[in-house]
């Protein structure tokens, strides 16, 4: 696939965007340097490649989330600075 200054021009126009000539070639540049290294990615076998999602031999080492209710609300806020209606309160920030 070829980059061309039309397509940059038609994609800088659908989104508002005005581009100088100098950024237009810059940028037909710069795409297809990302499309070329896409190509290659998408040439590479894959097929006997098992799955994984880290490149350490470890596993999982997260807890498992639980939801467990908390009785003594008291307790809970007893360090918070303010409390309201046994909410937090905390200053605006708008």
């Amino acid at each position: 696939m070829e980059v061309s200054k039309e397509k940059i021009l038609d994609l800088a126009r659908q989104i508002y965007m005005d581009l100088e000539p100098k950024e237009v070639e810059k940028l037909a540049v710069d795409v297809e340097k990302e499309a070329s290294d896409v190509r290659v990615i998408n040439e590479a076998d894959t097929d006997n490649v098992k799955q994984d999602v880290s490149v350490l031999n470890r596993s999982n080492s997260l807890r498992k989330d639980e939801v467990e209710g908390y009785k003594n609300k008291g307790e809970l806020l007893q360090n918070c600075r303010d409390v309201e209606d046994s909410m937090f309160v905390i200053p605006k920030i708008v």
